[in-house]
């Protein structure tokens, strides 16, 4: 693990106020029942949306009116004020949505009482809780790095990494344009005296509602995925048939969950925090080849088959904690569940749907490491 790892400005930005919110924590408590959690993150949503929509609408605005307003004016006038309007605006509203993204998240994590994990190391680094809570706010790809020789970036270009972080601007640019000329074929340029150009005001409140449910979507899987990372590696060494793990075994599902981070192409931090706590619990030393698929396999092959179910439990949990699966994956995994990929296959949809959901309880019961096939 990188400990040398600098975060960005914005992301600064984030674990400044996340701080300032930590300060306010309401005692530790239970965690609260999976229809409970989903009211309480329904609401967040709601009133994110609500409240993120209105900021756009009182942002943009005035970069419209003076679009409207001086449209008569020189060139150079009318789109300097515009230009000026806009940018001032635009880090206005940055700067209230980024705020309200980041109060929602905080409001998940104090729901599942996050604070009550102390372990240090999820608590420092790139990967501690409070950076992760951060880049999920504000959107922020996960920092490339390599983590216990694992390279996940391995199978994607850097140019695929760039185009897919500006897919979402071009989509607001294009829906705002699409929209735009439209109108004007269909009704002209103005609709009952009114400049269609206000039709911005509709592509804003709609594109900042997409940014809230997405940030609440992945802000329920990655709390999710933290608390049941802790929760299975915190009941696992009581387990008489885990005491008795061969180090083969062990190795393997450190592999399981390794080659999950490199199919997934991504540094998903359910899946580093998940190879943290398993490393721990595990308690190895030498950490070699953790990304090497036939390897895995080879081990996979020699183990008894309870061991080979348990290990096969990991690489299911592993697969489905970064809330997706990829055609790499897909094909990868039916390789290592052979004739059985069809009931693992169907578990991975299940605890995917259940952490995306927030329903923490049920996803637990789909991380059960008893040793049985399936």
């Amino acid at each position: 693990m990188n400990h040398d790892y600098r975060p960005g400005l914005l992301e600064k930005f984030g674990i400044f106020y996340l701080q300032i919110f930590r300060k306010r924590i309401s005692p530790v408590s239970d965690l609260p029942p999976d229809d409970l959690l989903k009211q309480r993150i329904r609401r967040y949503t709601l009133w994110g949306v609500i409240l993120s929509g209105v900021v756009g609408l009182i942002c943009v605005f005035p970069m419209i009116w003076a679009d409207v307003r001086y449209q008569h004016e020189p060139w150079y006038i009318h789109y300097g004020i515009v230009a000026a309007v806009t940018i001032l605006l635009t880090l206005v509203e940055f700067y209230f949505v980024f705020l309200i993204a980041l109060k929602l998240v905080h409001e998940i994590a104090e729901t599942i009482y996050i604070h009550a994990h102390e372990k240090e190391y999820l608590f420092q680094g790139p990967f501690s809780i409070i950076n992760i809570l951060s880049r999920t706010a504000l959107e922020i790809q996960e920092p490339e790095m390599e983590i216990f020789g694992i390279n996940p970036f391995e199978k994607i270009s850097k140019r695929n990494l760039l185009v897919l972080g500006l897919l979402y601007k071009l989509k607001i640019f294009m829906t705002n344009l699409v929209l735009k000329y439209t109108l004007l074929l269909l009704v002209g340029k103005q609709v009952f005296g009114i400049s269609i150009l206000y039709e911005a005001l509709l592509v804003e409140f709609f594109w900042n509602a997409v940014v809230i449910f997405k940030v609440m979507r992945e802000a329920r899987l990655r709390l999710g995925g933290f608390v049941l990372a802790n929760e299975m590696t915190r009941l696992l060494p009581f387990n008489p048939s885990f005491i008795k793990l061969s180090e083969q075994a062990r190795q393997c599902c450190l592999r399981a969950i390794g080659n999950t981070v490199v199919l997934t192409r991504n540094y998903h931090p359910n899946m580093v925090v998940l190879l943290l706590e398993f490393k721990e619990i595990m308690q190895m030393q030498e950490l070699k080849d953790l990304d090497n698929w036939p390897l895995f396999l080879s081990q996979l092959a020699s183990l008894s088959d309870d061991e080979k179910n348990f290990v096969l439990d990991v690489l299911t949990v592993a697969a489905a904690f970064d809330g997706r699966i990829s055609d790499l994956e897909y094909a990868h995994l039916k390789e290592a569940y052979a004739e059985d990929a069809p009931i693992y296959l169907k578990r991975i949809q299940a605890l995917r749907e259940y952490l995306t959901a927030g329903k923490i309880h049920a996803a637990m019961q789909c991380c059960n490491f008893d040793f049985q096939k399936g």
